[in-house]
Protein backbone atom coordinates (compact mmCIF):
# COMPACT_ATOMS: atom_id res chain seq x y z
CA UNK A 1 0.00 0.00 0.00
CA UNK A 2 2.62 2.34 0.64
CA UNK A 3 4.56 2.20 -3.06
CA UNK A 4 0.97 2.84 -4.71
CA UNK A 5 0.74 6.06 -2.58
CA UNK A 6 4.45 6.63 -3.17
CA UNK A 7 4.02 5.90 -7.04
CA UNK A 8 0.70 8.21 -6.81
CA UNK A 9 2.66 11.25 -5.19
CA UNK A 10 5.28 10.85 -7.75
CA UNK A 11 2.86 10.51 -10.96
CA UNK A 12 0.75 13.62 -9.45
CA UNK A 13 4.09 15.55 -8.74
CA UNK A 14 5.23 15.05 -12.33
CA UNK A 15 1.79 16.73 -13.61
CA UNK A 16 2.06 19.97 -14.67
CA UNK A 17 0.76 22.44 -12.19
CA UNK A 18 0.77 25.76 -13.69
CA UNK A 19 -2.73 25.64 -15.18
CA UNK A 20 -1.52 25.95 -18.53
CA UNK A 21 -0.35 22.07 -19.83
CA UNK A 22 -3.30 19.52 -18.96
CA UNK A 23 -4.91 21.88 -15.80
CA UNK A 24 -8.12 23.48 -16.72
CA UNK A 25 -7.20 26.36 -18.91
CA UNK A 26 -8.51 29.91 -18.51
CA UNK A 27 -11.59 30.24 -21.35
CA UNK A 28 -10.80 32.64 -24.16
CA UNK A 29 -11.94 35.84 -24.49
CA UNK A 30 -13.68 37.29 -26.92
CA UNK A 31 -15.60 40.23 -28.53
CA UNK A 32 -17.89 41.40 -31.27
CA UNK A 33 -15.21 43.45 -34.00
CA UNK A 34 -16.50 43.68 -37.74
CA UNK A 35 -12.38 44.18 -39.23
CA UNK A 36 -11.89 45.80 -43.24
CA UNK A 37 -10.00 43.33 -45.17
CA UNK A 38 -8.90 39.86 -46.18
CA UNK A 39 -5.79 39.56 -44.56
CA UNK A 40 -6.44 37.13 -41.43
CA UNK A 41 -2.62 38.10 -39.79
CA UNK A 42 -3.77 41.93 -40.03
CA UNK A 43 -7.16 41.92 -39.17
CA UNK A 44 -6.26 39.38 -35.89
CA UNK A 45 -2.75 42.06 -34.96
CA UNK A 46 -6.08 44.64 -35.45
CA UNK A 47 -7.93 42.66 -32.60
CA UNK A 48 -5.24 42.95 -29.65
CA UNK A 49 -5.34 46.68 -30.23
CA UNK A 50 -9.24 47.08 -30.07
CA UNK A 51 -9.15 44.90 -26.83
CA UNK A 52 -8.79 48.14 -24.39
CA UNK A 53 -11.86 49.74 -25.89
CA UNK A 54 -13.89 46.75 -26.26
CA UNK A 55 -12.70 45.52 -22.96
CA UNK A 56 -16.18 45.86 -21.29
CA UNK A 57 -18.34 44.47 -23.61
CA UNK A 58 -15.97 41.53 -24.12
CA UNK A 59 -16.90 37.75 -22.34
CA UNK A 60 -15.76 34.79 -21.30
CA UNK A 61 -19.21 32.46 -21.99
CA UNK A 62 -20.23 31.33 -25.15
CA UNK A 63 -19.95 32.83 -28.49
CA UNK A 64 -23.87 34.77 -28.99
CA UNK A 65 -24.40 37.04 -32.27
CA UNK A 66 -26.93 39.91 -32.16
CA UNK A 67 -29.16 38.64 -35.03
CA UNK A 68 -28.89 41.94 -36.48
CA UNK A 69 -24.77 41.76 -36.76
CA UNK A 70 -22.31 40.18 -38.60
CA UNK A 71 -20.50 37.25 -36.84
CA UNK A 72 -17.30 38.87 -36.87
CA UNK A 73 -15.47 38.39 -33.55
CA UNK A 74 -12.03 38.94 -32.26
CA UNK A 75 -10.91 36.20 -29.43
CA UNK A 76 -8.11 35.72 -27.79
CA UNK A 77 -6.89 32.24 -26.81
CA UNK A 78 -4.86 31.02 -23.97
CA UNK A 79 -1.51 29.66 -24.64
CA UNK A 80 -1.37 26.12 -23.73
CA UNK A 81 0.10 22.49 -24.08
CA UNK A 82 -0.97 19.26 -26.14
CA UNK A 83 -1.27 16.40 -24.65
CA UNK A 84 1.32 15.63 -26.96
CA UNK A 85 3.37 17.81 -25.91
CA UNK A 86 3.24 20.15 -28.79
CA UNK A 87 2.62 24.07 -27.22
CA UNK A 88 0.34 26.52 -29.08
CA UNK A 89 1.09 30.15 -28.48
CA UNK A 90 -2.26 31.26 -28.11
CA UNK A 91 -2.90 35.14 -29.22
CA UNK A 92 -5.56 36.81 -30.77
CA UNK A 93 -7.33 36.40 -33.83
CA UNK A 94 -10.02 37.63 -35.81
CA UNK A 95 -12.76 35.40 -37.04
CA UNK A 96 -15.59 35.33 -39.47
CA UNK A 97 -18.15 33.17 -38.70
CA UNK A 98 -21.69 32.37 -39.63
CA UNK A 99 -24.78 32.12 -37.75
CA UNK A 100 -26.42 29.17 -36.60
CA UNK A 101 -30.06 29.01 -34.89
CA UNK A 102 -31.82 31.90 -33.86
CA UNK A 103 -33.99 33.02 -30.73
CA UNK A 104 -35.36 36.28 -29.79
CA UNK A 105 -32.87 38.66 -31.41
CA UNK A 106 -30.15 36.22 -30.69
CA UNK A 107 -28.07 33.85 -32.60
CA UNK A 108 -25.33 30.94 -32.37
CA UNK A 109 -21.93 31.37 -33.71
CA UNK A 110 -20.72 29.08 -36.06
CA UNK A 111 -16.73 28.97 -36.12
CA UNK A 112 -15.10 29.02 -39.82
CA UNK A 113 -14.33 25.63 -39.91
CA UNK A 114 -14.01 22.85 -42.57
CA UNK A 115 -16.30 20.41 -40.96
CA UNK A 116 -19.71 22.20 -39.59
CA UNK A 117 -20.85 20.70 -36.35
CA UNK A 118 -23.71 18.06 -36.40
CA UNK A 119 -27.60 20.12 -35.61
CA UNK A 120 -28.62 19.66 -31.97
CA UNK A 121 -32.14 18.78 -31.52
CA UNK A 122 -33.45 21.39 -29.10
CA UNK A 123 -36.51 20.94 -26.79
CA UNK A 124 -39.37 22.92 -27.31
CA UNK A 125 -40.08 26.07 -24.82
CA UNK A 126 -41.70 29.50 -24.43
CA UNK A 127 -41.70 32.31 -22.22
CA UNK A 128 -44.92 32.76 -19.76
CA UNK A 129 -46.01 34.95 -17.18
CA UNK A 130 -48.55 32.28 -15.52
CA UNK A 131 -48.55 28.51 -16.98
CA UNK A 132 -47.73 26.03 -19.32
CA UNK A 133 -51.18 25.59 -20.14
CA UNK A 134 -51.22 26.76 -23.46
CA UNK A 135 -48.13 26.95 -25.42
CA UNK A 136 -47.85 29.52 -27.81
CA UNK A 137 -44.78 30.75 -30.10
CA UNK A 138 -43.06 27.59 -29.01
CA UNK A 139 -39.36 27.16 -29.89
CA UNK A 140 -37.41 24.74 -31.01
CA UNK A 141 -33.89 26.80 -30.59
CA UNK A 142 -31.51 27.48 -28.14
CA UNK A 143 -32.91 29.58 -25.13
CA UNK A 144 -31.28 33.02 -25.76
CA UNK A 145 -32.52 36.30 -25.13
CA UNK A 146 -31.14 39.69 -25.04
CA UNK A 147 -30.54 41.20 -21.99
CA UNK A 148 -28.26 41.15 -18.79
CA UNK A 149 -27.05 38.58 -16.21
CA UNK A 150 -29.00 38.22 -13.50
CA UNK A 151 -32.45 38.80 -15.36
CA UNK A 152 -35.61 36.57 -14.16
CA UNK A 153 -37.34 34.70 -16.57
CA UNK A 154 -40.23 31.79 -16.53
CA UNK A 155 -40.67 29.27 -19.35
CA UNK A 156 -42.26 26.53 -20.41
CA UNK A 157 -39.50 23.68 -21.29
CA UNK A 158 -40.97 20.50 -23.20
CA UNK A 159 -40.06 17.45 -21.01
CA UNK A 160 -41.11 13.88 -21.57
CA UNK A 161 -43.63 15.00 -24.09
CA UNK A 162 -45.22 17.76 -22.25
CA UNK A 163 -43.89 21.19 -20.92
CA UNK A 164 -42.66 21.96 -17.64
CA UNK A 165 -42.94 25.70 -15.53
CA UNK A 166 -39.38 26.95 -15.14
CA UNK A 167 -37.78 29.58 -13.16
CA UNK A 168 -34.21 30.71 -14.23
CA UNK A 169 -31.96 33.70 -15.03
CA UNK A 170 -29.48 35.04 -17.87
CA UNK A 171 -26.44 34.67 -17.85
CA UNK A 172 -23.13 34.12 -19.85
CA UNK A 173 -24.09 37.44 -21.65
CA UNK A 174 -22.04 38.63 -24.52
CA UNK A 175 -22.35 41.13 -27.12
CA UNK A 176 -25.94 42.21 -25.77
CA UNK A 177 -27.47 38.14 -25.92
CA UNK A 178 -27.29 35.64 -22.89
CA UNK A 179 -28.58 32.25 -22.36
CA UNK A 180 -31.15 31.02 -20.08
CA UNK A 181 -30.31 29.07 -16.98
CA UNK A 182 -32.56 26.87 -14.40
CA UNK A 183 -32.28 27.81 -10.98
Amino acid sequence: MKVLIVCLVAVASALPQDGQSGGALPPPVWFLNEIAGNDFKERSAKCEAAFPANEALSSKGPILIPENKAADICINFPPRTLADGRQLKGGWRHDRGGKGACANGCCEFRPPVKKAPEPVDHPGWFETSSDCSSPSNVNKTPILFKGQNGESKTLCIEEDGSYALTQGALQNCGGGCCLFYKN
